[in-house]
């Protein structure tokens, strides 16, 4: 297969193939593997059969990425850090397995690996395709996809650019004695840096895990760069996940998350979202549900200020008869900042006794900030529970005036009830470290905050 004409470095597609080809070039030979072979079939179907969305894609209708694909990205570059380094992402408090990837390449030094694997398997994905047939077999089964067949294109780039991304298997029967949390690192200092972050998680039958991915940058806060993530999770029969994902990216970052979710008979995947920086963002978070009996919760949280732009969109697809799900997504906007919520339930015409209930709410607080929210739910059943909702609104103004009446500060009384507003989503949150950790970006967050028109 052959990549139809040649790239120009001007063209969006263009330039990424040309990455490509600079980083087989620094292969020197070394490209007889599985896992290159399936980063050449990704960036030939990238060249030949998708393309970047427009803002007439539906889905991207509010989103626009063309300003993403500006930059010439180069590769991430090996970069050292140390202890004293990730201290600041750390929850305090929190006994938990650490995973360190800095510019999204492995960093063994700062990690708990070797003592994670005496529990579960956990394996860097170039490894884990040399692996057991097994092992194998999963990781090759989601590659193959991702490069063949998946029609977005930043999943089909990061299949094409991920060099040792992490697969993660609990045993059947395990409950993981504490969190595992997954540490990614943005360090870029001298150019446009393009970080492929990819993880394949497989909880086995009767399994429990909590995984924490947080995403933090060491950077000069003028340097653009581009995470560009994949998650995979499969959820085998009656395995529980609590799935946290923290996102505080540079102010100059784009960040692109792609996760999808695979749930078996009374699984439970619980989801927890918290955008907090970034330039753009857009998650893609959606659930299929492969039997009944299954429980889905996704909870969001973000806060937007100056020119930030963050889109949710999310997808849970009911085909089986006595499955729940639960969806909130909360956030706060200012200055110029915008915001889109698209959330979508689909409930078939097997999926009897489905109960699913979806809301988001948001506060804009100025009048250059805007929301644009649209949730769906397309049933075909007849016996099911379901609802739906949106709010757009402002701060409650008489209790901005109960507030300063007690001796607060406008200021303060703003602080206050932006910090309540949101306490609906942290109060889920099930770790206390983690939980206060949030609040304590949030307080941060908010400190940000130019002057708002109310």
């Amino acid at each position: 297969m052959k990549i139809q004409n040649t790239p120009d470095k001007n063209d969006n597609r263009g330039k990424f193939i040309e990455l490509f080809r600079l980083y087989e070039n620094s292969l020197n030979g070394q490209k007889n593997n599985v896992m290159h072979s399936l980063q050449k079939v990704a960036i030939q179907r990238f060249g030949n059969n998708v393309d970047f969305p427009t803002r007439r894609n539906e889905d991207w209708k509010y989103t626009n990425v063309a300003e993403l694909l500006q930059p010439t990205y180069q590769q991430p570059k090996l970069v050292d850090i140390t202890t004293e380094d990730i201290k600041p992402f750390l929850f305090e408090g929190l006994d938990a397995y650490l995973l360190v990837f800095v510019n999204g390449k492995y960093n063994k030094l700062l990690s708990s690996k070797d003592e994670l694997s005496q529990k579960i398997i956990v394996q860097d994905i170039p490894s884990s395709l040399r692996e057991d047939r097994l092992t194998k077999e999963t990781v090759s089964e989601y590659l193959s996809k991702w490069a063949i067949k998946e029609m977005n294109s930043f999943v089909v780039l990061n299949t094409a650019f991920a060099h040792n991304g992490i697969y993660i298997y609990v045993p059947d029967g395990l409950v993981l004695d504490r969190p595992v949390h997954i540490l990614n690192i943005a360090h870029t200092e001298e150019e446009p840096t393009v970080i492929s972050p990819q993880k394949i998680i497989v909880a086995g039958e009767n399994s429990k895990l909590t995984v924490i991915e947080t995403y933090h940058h060491l950077t000069n806060s003028q340097q653009t760069y581009f995470t560009n993530t994949v998650t995979q999770l499969v959820l085998k029969r009656n395995a529980i996940v609590d799935h946290y994902r923290i996102q505080d990216e540079g102010e100059n970052a784009f960040f692109i998350n792609n996760t999808e979710v695979e749930q078996m008979r009374d699984s439970t995947y619980s989801s927890y979202v918290v955008d907090l920086g970034g330039k753009l963002v857009r998650n893609n978070l959606s659930s299929i549900l492969k039997d009944s009996g299954t429980m889905t919760n996704f909870y969001g949280l973000y806060v937007g200020i100056n020119k930030q732009h963050i889109d949710n969109q999310t997808f849970i697809d009911h085909a089986y008869p006595n499955c729940n799900s639960n969806e909130l997504y909360k956030g706060i906007l200012a200055d110029k900042a915008k915001g889109v919520f698209n959330g979508k339930i689909i409930v078939r015409p097997d999926a009897q006794k489905t109960n699913a209930f979806q809301k988001n709410h948001s506060l804009v607080l100025s009048k250059t900030a805007s929301m644009n929210s649209k949730p769906q739910l397309e049933i075909f059943a007849d016996d099911v529970k379901c609802s739906h909702g949106a709010t757009i609104g402002q701060l409650n103004k008489e209790a901005l005036y109960y507030m300063r009446s007690r001796g607060l500060s406008e200021k303060e009384a703003i602080s206050v009830l932006k910090q309540a507003f949101l306490t609906e989503i942290t109060e889920l949150i099930k770790i206390e470290p983690v939980r206060g950790k949030v609040e304590q970006l949030l307080v941060d967050k908010f400190k940000q905050f130019t002057e708002t028109n109310n």
